[in-house]
């Protein structure tokens, strides 16, 4: 019987490995691998092209991590809370000028060029 359980646990961590490494060949590029083959000036984007955010904004973005579109496209509810607790309450600014979306078309726009 222990054997049996020992087997099921190798099997099980052998299909493990394989999902990982099918997931890392089929999923595409994503921004971390993009970051490694970039050069350093061209790991950001340029934020302010989001309507509503200015240079203090982006120099804000900045310093918590928030380089490229793709990240603010990809904001949880979690993110825009943080994000707004640290720009002093900009949480309806974000959904009004609608950030997410903005940032989704020009991520979609530095990839189809």
């Amino acid at each position: 019987m222990s054997e049996l359980n020992v087997l099921h646990i190798a099997a099980i961590a052998v299909i493990a490995v394989i999902g990982i490494f099918v997931r890392l060949i089929f999923r595409g590029r994503d921004s971390r691998e993009e970051f490694l083959v970039k050069p350093v000036n061209e790991m950001h984007d340029k934020l302010q092209a989001i309507k509503g955010v200015g240079p203090e904004i982006e120099k804000t973005l900045n310093e918590m991590g928030i380089f490229r579109y793709q990240q603010i496209a990809e904001m949880s509810e979690y993110d825009i809370n943080r994000i707004a607790k640290q720009l002093k309450g900009l949480r309806s600014r974000i959904y009004r000028e609608d950030w997410l979306g903005q940032a989704r078309e020009l991520h979609d726009q530095n990839i189809n060029n």
